[in-house]
């Protein structure tokens, strides 16, 4: 990829909810689409095909722990009838797949110094009455971050979620956080709370080993209570446990931290995208088109998304089926328009049309667990990543209803209407209802593919079962060996990190942006 900035005079861009991923994760799953149009194959098929498998590498080096793509496409398959009805629609309705992945929080911290400082930290502290008080400073913001950290200490604990207390606004007692920013704040944040309800847990067994004389090894503790594993009715109660940690000391306190492994490699852009972990999301949407006034509305939307474990299902499910709503405003409606003196011609919640219950499809939410060895209990970020597989789903099941490409967003009706108008002009129709809808005859690549895809699974469920975390690539299958550079096995295959000049002149005005320097490259006293 290689792009230019350009000034204007338009209000400054920011991060919204999937920053740089949305637009760009569109455009790759329509160009998916359109090369398994090429090569006349089924699109789910292809990607099954291609899938990278758990404890892996992409070929930028992002580190892939646990991958629950396959299963997400499946599910969505069956539950869409999706063989049923892929390109056998009748012309003006269509269905359309998309997918997506995410990180569950930046792999690289947004402070440098100190250099090993955590990305997150929470303090824990128990006083006398049993209650639990957890001091985060991950900020609140609607995304459930305050219960899921509740929860992973309550299971630490073993006691009632009501009695874990987590405060997470209060600058003046809270530990630093780097901010609910990258879908980071469960996977990091709970982390560490987890580390810190360890050390409390520790305490409490060992008091209790003081008092009955078994090992904490020996010991479970359950409902508060702690006891002897071969003989439950040898034990004390949590509060008495807690009483003999807090003798001469009072209080028991703990700090828990998190700090991503080290990952990525040293190319130019290497950091971009690195996380310890990413979510994987595949959705099939089911999309009415009006061919003749251009007029989309989206039926029906079946959302699978790896969230590795949902430690609150019902919350993942808001975030999915908020994503789906977010996303179809992106999609069919919300754009900004101006004017020819660069003024905003649509800055109001009337004119910049944001979809109402009235434009919401029936969304059913499937939850794809894949248990990621590093999350917290396995979980990964349910955020941000569900809102990319919308936009290419949608974009794709309009192909699949009228046959005709369109590669702006978002798809208000004169668009659509226009795209129409061309290709009735170019085949010289001159009532729409005459378009036909595209057709699927599978090539001879269509075995090829599902038999890989076949191979691909076989190769997952072994890899997720197994210990066995070496380096691996999609060319393992044709005989490439994963620890040695695929430019010292295939001739012609070249690794760099800037383009050639003969590749600079073909990328025209964006290619320039290769030949400028950063001031404090060019020397000077300036």
């Amino acid at each position: 990829y290689t792009g230019a900035r350009v000034w204007t005079n338009k209000p400054a861009s920011g991060a919204m909810r999937g920053h740089g991923a949305v637009n760009t994760r569109c455009a790759v799953e329509v160009g998916l689409d359109q090369m398994a149009e090429d090569l006349s194959v089924d699109p789910i098929d292809l990607r099954l095909a291609n899938l990278l498998p758990p404890h892996s590498k992409t070929i930028s080096g992002f580190r892939i722990t646990s991958n629950g793509m396959r299963e997400a496409l499946e599910r969505v398959r069956d539950r869409s009838d999706w063989d049923n009805k892929f390109r056998q629609l009748p012309l003006g309705k269509g269905i359309g797949i998309g997918c997506g992945f995410f990180i569950s929080g930046s792999g690289l911290p947004i402070h440098w110094d100190p250099n090993k400082f955590p990305h997150a930290t929470v303090h824990i502290q128990v006083d006398m009455d049993g209650g639990v008080t957890v001091h985060s400073g991950a900020a609140e913001i609607g995304q459930g971050s305050t219960t899921a950290v509740a929860q992973v200490v309550a299971e630490v604990l073993a006691l009632p979620i009501e009695m874990i207390h987590v405060r997470s606004h209060e600058s003046d007692t809270s530990p630093v956080d780097l901010g609910s920013y990258s879908s980071r704040v469960t996977f990091m944040n709970a982390n560490a709370a987890i580390r810190a309800a360890i050390e409390i847990r520790d305490m409490l067994l060992n008091a209790a080993w003081e008092m009955i004389g078994y090992h904490p090894d020996l010991l479970v503790l359950n409902d508060r209570r702690i006891y002897y594993k071969h003989d439950p009715s040898i034990g004390v109660s949590y509060l008495k446990a807690l009483h003999k940690a807090q003798e001469d000391k009072g209080a028991l306190i703990s700090s828990g931290a998190y700090r991503s492994p080290p990952m990525g490699g040293v190319h130019k852009g290497a950091a971009a995208g690195l996380a310890p972990a990413y979510s994987f999301s595949a959705y099939v949407a089911e999309t009415d088109v009006d061919i003749e006034t251009g007029q989309i509305k989206c039926t029906n939307v079946w959302a699978a998304h790896d969230c590795g474990k949902a430690l609150n299902p019902l919350a993942v499910k808001g975030q999915i089926i908020g994503s789906c709503h977010m996303g179809l405003g992106q999609v069919i409606s919300e754009e900004m328009v101006y004017g020819r003196t660069g003024h905003l011609q649509n800055a109001n919640l009337l004119e910049y049309k944001i979809p109402s219950v009235h434009e919401m499809p029936h969304v059913e939410p499937i939850i794809v667990e894949s248990c990621d060895p590093e999350g917290p209990f396995g979980a990964k970020e349910a955020g941000e990543g569900p809102l990319l597989p919308i936009l290419p789903a949608v974009v794709n099941s309009v192909y699949d209803a009228i046959g005709i490409r369109i590669n702006d967003l978002p798809l208000t009706p004169d668009t659509v209407f226009f795209a129409i108008e061309k290709k009735m002009k170019a085949l010289s129709v001159d009532d729409p209802l005459e378009l036909d809808s595209p057709r699927l005859t599978h090539s001879a690549m269509q075995q090829v593919v599902v038999d890989r895809a076949v191979q691909h699974k076989v190769r997952d469920i072994a890899r997720q079962r197994s210990d066995d975390t070496s380096p691996y690539v999609n060319g393992v299958l044709f005989g490439f060996d994963p620890n040695i550079p695929l430019e010292d096995q295939v001739e012609g295959w070249r690794a760099a990190t800037e383009p050639l000049p003969e590749q600079l002149a073909e990328l025209g005005f964006a290619g320039k942006a290769w030949l400028k320097k950063e001031q404090r490259q060019m020397g000077g006293e300036n």
